[in-house]
């Protein structure tokens, strides 16, 4: 019984390891496209590409910062933006010391500055 569990267990452990190798390769595809499409500055078309990874990987604090970024500053949707650095403060624990808590807690204090 214990040799039949860890061979299943082995076998399902695997099977995990390529679906995570799978989301890290998606991840870096999108990001690539991100990037580029930032560098063309179409707005959309990088959006699209930050909400394939958070599809893929919800908790990417990454993601989420660059998507905040891109609904503030190119597209005019503080509202949205407001939720997405709220997010990044929310998945990376409040940690401020984090980089990504730092970046979202200065934009949205020029948010709320800019609202006064």
């Amino acid at each position: 019984m214990t040799m039949r569990f860890m061979k299943w267990f082995s076998k399902n452990r695997a099977i995990d390891r390529r679906e995570s190798d799978d989301k890290d390769a998606a991840i870096r595809l999108y990001r690539r496209h991100a990037a580029q499409a930032i560098a063309d500055e179409r707005w959309q078309v990088a959006e699209i590409f930050f909400n394939r990874i958070i599809e893929v990987s919800p908790r990417h604090s990454e993601a989420w910062l660059m998507k905040g970024w891109l609904r503030q500053h190119c597209r005019e949707d503080e509202a949205t933006a407001l939720e997405c650095y709220q997010n990044v403060l929310v998945l990376c624990g409040h940690d401020a010391s984090h980089p990504h808590v730092k970046r979202a807690k200065n934009s949205l204090g020029r948010i709320m500055a800019a609202a006064v």
